[in-house]
This record gives C-alpha cells, sequence and structure tokens, in this order.
C-alpha cells in the first residue's frame, strides 16, 4: 500500500499483526510450507460469526442412506482452498515489519518505497487464515456458489 493509501484506511479500523508460519510435512511432494495469518485476536467483526452445520441426526440418515442403498455412490470434496478465495465484506489490514521479508521479496515487490517507519501495510481483500470471520464468508461463498442459477 502507498502512503496515500494507507491515510486513508477507516480510523475504526484495526489494523492488526501478520505472523509468518512455517511448516513441514514430509508427507507432500512440497514438504516446505509458509503462510502468512493473520492476528485474528484484535479483530472485531461487527457480524455473525457461526456457520450452521448439520447436526449428528442428519449426519445419520445421510450415512445410513448410503450404506443401506444398494450401488449407491458417495463423494465428499476437501474445500479448504475455496476456504481462502471469499472475499471480505470488509477489508481487513495487517502491519509487519520489512524486516520479515527476504531481500528477494522486498526487491521483488520495492517494498523499501513502499514501507513507512520500517513497516508494510497489506490490504486483505479475501480471507486468510487467522480472520474470525472467514468461516462464515467461505460458507456464504459456497452456498451461493452452489445455489442453482
Amino acid at each position: 500500500m502507498t502512503h496515500e493509501q494507507i491515510k486513508q484506511i477507516p480510523r475504526d479500523r484495526i489494523i492488526t499483526y501478520g505472523r509468518i508460519v512455517v511448516d513441514y510435512r514430509n508427507q507432500k511432494v512440497d514438504p516446505n510450507r509458509v503462510r502468512i495469518t493473520a492476528g485474528g485476536n484484535l479483530i472485531d467483526y461487527p457480524r455473525e460469526l457461526t456457520t450452521r452445520s448439520a447436526d449428528l441426526t442428519t449426519s445419520k440418515i445421510l450415512w445410513n442412506s448410503v450404506l443401506s442403498t444398494e450401488r449407491a455412490w458417495y463423494m465428499c470434496l476437501d474445500i479448504k482452498n475455496f476456504y481462502l478465495c471469499a472475499p471480505l465484506e470488509i477489508y481487513e489490514y495487517i502491519r509487519m515489519k520489512l524486516t520479515d521479508f527476504p531481500d528477494h521479496i522486498i526487491q521483488q515487490y520495492d517494498l523499501t518505497r513502499k514501507a513507512k517507519n520500517g513497516s508494510v501495510y497489506i490490504e486483505i481483500r479475501r480471507s486468510i487464515r487467522g480472520l474470525p470471520q472467514s468461516g462464515r464468508l467461505a460458507n456464504d461463498f459456497l452456498s451461493e456458489n452452489l445455489r442453482p442459477k
């Protein structure tokens, strides 16, 4: 974000911190995992956060139906990456120290010029891990995309 864009952040928006999470998953083709998460503990989201899910009775009916129907087919999908695609209704902002970034990233994105007081400000427009509203927004986004047109 440029200095002018930083000045335009609504005063009531909290700028939270970003955290770099590093993990090693040896069962993956590329086992090295790096991601940035948002400090959700500082975010006060003004809307509902809970998502409705199926209760135990609904799950039992589904499984009984699949198991008791001859030649039935069943499919289950992991939509974890879909979770990271949901657009935010209200943009969030994180601040990260310039020293947290590797030199090649700083050069590639010209972050030195964009930094203010040694920090880079990042506008979040889509769900990322750590935001309290990510689950709800992903659920709404999925429902909208699965709805018949």
